[in-house]
């Protein structure tokens, strides 16, 4: 298994973890698994970097709309995409973070 596929499954794993089990430090480890992913595997299409910055921005509207249409089970919903959206922001950080190298290197 490449980082590609363990840091999304890690990701999943303790954003779902996250929600039932409280540690303080869950966004510090979400936050370097996303960094991680993003710097071991960086992204070169600009497509895919728009699509990780519209990740950023969306994946939280779709949390609190997930956990305002379903009463029941909508807020462990909204917190598991809240959670994740910590890596996905990680990700995002580390793709912008390459982008900038990629242009003052050349």
């Amino acid at each position: 298994m490449n980082i590609d596929k363990i840091a999304p499954i890690a990701a999943v794993a303790l954003s779902l973890i996250a929600v039932f089990v409280s540690f303080e430090y869950w966004g510090l480890l979400l936050i370097l698994i996303g960094l991680v992913h993003g710097l071991m595997s960086p992204v070169d299409d600009r497509a895919t970097q728009a699509m990780v910055y519209g990740a950023a921005i969306a994946v939280p509207l779709m949390a609190g709309t997930f956990g305002d249409a379903i009463p029941a089970i909508g807020g462990i919903g909204q917190d598991l995409l809240v959670n994740f959206t910590v890596a996905i922001h990680g990700y995002a950080i580390a793709t912008l973070i390459g982008d900038i190298k990629t242009r003052i290197m050349g």
